[in-house]
């Protein structure tokens, strides 16, 4: 055993308590994408017990992303996000019972895509000084396209 481990476990947590929401949540989406993707890897490499552990951990994080949305304060966008969550929590559910990484891809895709949302929305954006020219960057096609669920 590590002596330094509770010193090093207090360290990460004296760091998760310090971040602001914005970062905590581009943290669990990293999480998620990390272990979503691990679990794809390893189902293709017919890994059943890590396919399953990696899934359950993704799934445990879309779960605490859907209850950290706020409702009533969210309106439509969290409204949308708990769909959203809901039906990625459940087609994890389905790559995990069929062993079938193309739901986990879809998940995939989507955690990629809300992450570099909520990548956008927490950088600071410059003001403009009158008289001077303004440059915006040109939208990326992945954030412009709309998603269309069913199921």
């Amino acid at each position: 055993m590590n002596p330094y481990s509770g010193y090093q476990s207090a360290y990460k947590r004296a760091a998760v308590n310090t971040l602001d929401q914005n970062k905590l949540i581009v943290m669990l989406y990293d999480g998620a994408i990390k272990n979503t993707a691990f679990a794809i890897e390893s189902m293709q490499k017919k890994e059943i017990e890590r396919t399953h552990n990696a899934l359950v951990k993704s799934k445990n994080i879309v779960a605490e992303l859907m209850s950290s949305l706020n409702l009533e304060k969210g309106g439509e966008i969290a409204k949308n996000l708990q769909s959203l969550y809901s039906f990625m929590f459940s087609q994890l559910i389905e790559a995990n019972v069929q062993k079938n990484p193309e739901p986990a891809k879809v998940v995939l895709g989507l955690l990629k895509e809300l992450r570099e949302a909520w990548v956008h929305i927490g950088t600071p954006q410059k003001a403009v000084t009158p008289g001077k020219a303004s440059v915006r960057p040109t939208p990326n096609a992945s954030v412009d396209k709309r998603l269309n669920l069913r199921g």
